[in-house]
């Protein structure tokens, strides 16, 4: 697991296009899936529990990513247990920034900014394909291939399909297939990791319902 991308890292690549670095998926969803993967890479790195649904600083240090090392040092840094639902809401607004102040830092995308009749957007072309690439080939091998998927490549592709990223495995597996192979491989998965993304599911759907048009 060394050798892979941070869950979030996988997860932004994904959510965005390959070549021209222009997002794929709502805003709404992105920052909530990708507060999620924060969550995961500290969970799963061991560096937060997450007890009766409230995360908790465990005061092991992993490696030096900026985005969950900054909202570790604000989870250790609150003396109240919130459950992870609200540190969602609450990370939501400097999610996206986080992650591409990481990647930027770590030299993996290039920032552009296109300007349009009414207003400026970014974009953010990965500076390797390959790279960009890792998430996807990730979920595939873990759907489509023989091997056993861990908690990385399932919260991954539960996290994809929070984004409406539904087709990664087509045209070997359609939408349904796709929802069948994730219902079962989220049943093992440790409890903690179940409530994080449990968290990002209601928070999606509070997004769609609570009428976000972002």
């Amino acid at each position: 697991m060394n050798s892979r991308l941070p869950l979030v890292e996988a997860l932004f690549f994904l959510a965005h296009d390959e070549f021209t670095g222009k997002p794929q998926v709502a805003r709404a969803p992105l920052e909530i899936c990708l507060c999620g993967a924060i969550m995961c890479d500290l969970l799963f790195t061991g560096r937060i529990s997450v007890n009766d649904g409230c995360p908790a600083a465990t005061g092991k240090h992993g490696r030096g990513d900026r985005a969950s090392a900054e909202v570790l040092a604000e989870i250790a840094a609150e003396p109240t247990g919130y459950p992870v639902r609200e540190w969602i809401d609450h990370l939501r607004p400097t999610a996206v920034d986080r992650v591409v102040g990481q990647l930027a830092d770590g030299g993996l995308i290039t920032k552009v900014a296109d300007r349009g009749l009414l207003r400026r957007t970014l974009r953010y072309p990965p500076v390797d394909l390959l790279v960009a690439a890792g998430g996807r080939a990730e979920i595939r091998a873990a759907v489509l291939g023989p091997g056993r998927p861990d908690v990385y490549n399932v919260s991954l592709a539960l996290l994809a399909w929070h984004l409406g990223l539904d087709d990664l495995c087509e045209p070997q597996l359609d939408r349904r297939m796709l929802r069948a192979w994730l219902d079962r491989a989220a049943k093992p998965m440790p409890p903690a990791a179940t409530e994080v993304l449990a968290a990002v599911e209601s928070a999606i759907a509070a997004s769609v319902y609570g009428g976000e048009r972002r």
